[in-house]
């Protein structure tokens, strides 16, 4: 049964890869597709480089997932003493691999024909899959080539599993060659545990993009600048950062609140989206507030700060007291909820963090995030922190002992691949 639904599936694959082109050619979003011509060579696995030796072949789906295992694909190649090659399915991911100067070229389609010859003139030593990049056919390829297989930073959603459990016998046939799973967060890896073909083959291994997290020195000098020359300095600052209109009012709403138990704070309002300034700037001119434009800044400023620029949030976390993180207040999802703890500071954020569902539960668990969801929240959390020092001093060591928790996936991502490989 799982080789026929195999052979469906392949069958089936180029007609979806097609109605897929046609649809982006249709859409407002064709420009996606204008290099369609010149990437036919390699959908249809043209173009497998030689190597001296055989490479270690990572396939991550674009720029994010190909950012995720920067410092894993290395430090793993270097160790094994092979050439990287990097596959991807987006042309901006392709790019993306190719400044880390590896060979890149565009995924051949799943379609098995073609993964299987791709297999055969490419022979990888290691195939490695980043994220949800579950591709059957070039899985089963790889596993017919004697291949191990290694899925890294790992997540699934539910809907997912579901659609892999309710397909058994061709689950567990493109699974054949998946030596270890190595999964982002205990969720991802209950679920990837209940499919067919990997018991036993999944580990927690954690996320490999807490490890590239790191203080970016853009901007430092121009902050600390302004705090000298704005009267700002040695007051509590406040940094919303990466905010969007919906959540702004309860963040305006918690600092003025905020201020009648603690008048010297400032608040740093640092939009997501610059051109959305606007609506920011209509909303602190209803509220009756006074605030200073940072392109605008010189000398003295009002006691609210609006960022202009891009660039610049890290900067303005590591003067603040207290950080305020978005995305989080609205439907967005949150943001980069672990910048405030590069800096040691305490991190608020509001409810919908699924985005960053893995820091945010650590971040609360070990006391260094407080999760608010409504702008009187906000602000007694404001007050609490900036008036009590001892629970501040806490805050701010757990908000770095919850960064230093996340961190080590890649190490452990590779030596489970070492030690699992054969």
């Amino acid at each position: 049964m799982g080789h026929f639904l195999l052979l469906i599936y392949s069958l089936l694959a180029p007609a979806i890869a097609g109605l897929y082109a046609l649809f982006f050619l249709l859409s407002p979003r064709r420009a996606l597709m204008k290099g369609l011509g010149g990437e036919l060579g390699e959908r249809l696995g043209d173009g497998a480089p030689d190597f001296a030796s055989r490479p270690l072949w990572v396939h991550a789906a674009s720029v994010g997932e190909v950012k995720a295992v920067s410092r894993l694909a290395p430090e793993l190649a270097a160790r094994l003493g092979a050439p990287i090659f990097f596959t991807s399915s987006t042309a901006a991911g392709r790019a993306e691999a190719r400044k880390t100067g590896a060979e890149a070229r565009l995924a051949p389609l799943d379609f098995y024909p073609l993964a299987a010859a791709f297999v055969s003139r490419l022979r990888p030593r290691l195939l490695l899959l980043v994220e949800t990049e579950i591709w059957p056919a070039t899985l089963y390829a790889a596993a017919n080539a004697h291949v191990p297989v290694f899925l890294v930073n790992a997540r699934i959603s539910p809907g997912t599993a579901r659609l892999y459990r309710s397909l058994g016998p061709f689950t567990r046939l493109a699974f054949t060659g998946v030596r270890g799973v190595l999964a982002q967060t205990q969720a991802d890896a209950d679920r990837f545990a209940a499919l067919p073909g990997l018991a036993g083959k999944v580990s927690l291994t954690g996320n490999l993009k807490h490890d590239l997290l790191g203080i970016s020195a853009a901007g430092a000098e121009k902050v600390k600048g302004f705090m000298a020359a704005s009267g700002w300095s040695g007051a509590p600052v406040l940094t919303a950062g990466s905010t969007h209109p919906p959540e702004e009012p309860a963040i305006v709403d918690a600092w003025l609140k905020a201020r009648e138990k603690v008048p010297e704070l400032k608040l740093v309002l640092v939009p997501r989206h610059p051109e959305r300034l606007g609506e920011t700037e209509e909303l602190l001119v209803g509220r009756g507030i006074e605030f200073t434009r940072w392109s605008r800044a010189a000398g003295p400023a009002k006691d609210c700060l609006l960022v202009d620029a891009m660039g610049l949030l890290q900067a303005f976390y590591s003067v603040s007291a207290v950080c305020f993180v978005g995305g989080t207040l609205d439907d967005t999802g949150g943001h980069n909820l672990l910048e405030p703890a590069l800096f040691g500071k305490p991190a608020l954020f509001g409810p919908n963090y699924r985005n960053a569902r893995q820091a945010g539960d650590a971040l609360i668990k070990q006391k260094g995030g407080f999760l608010v969801e409504t702008a009187s929240q906000l602000a007694g959390t404001l007050v609490r922190l900036l008036t009590d020092r001892a629970a501040m001093a806490a805050a701010q060591a757990d908000s770095s002992r919850a960064l230093s928790s996340l961190k080590g996936a890649t190490e452990r991502t590779a030596s489970a691949i070492l030690q699992t490989r054969t």
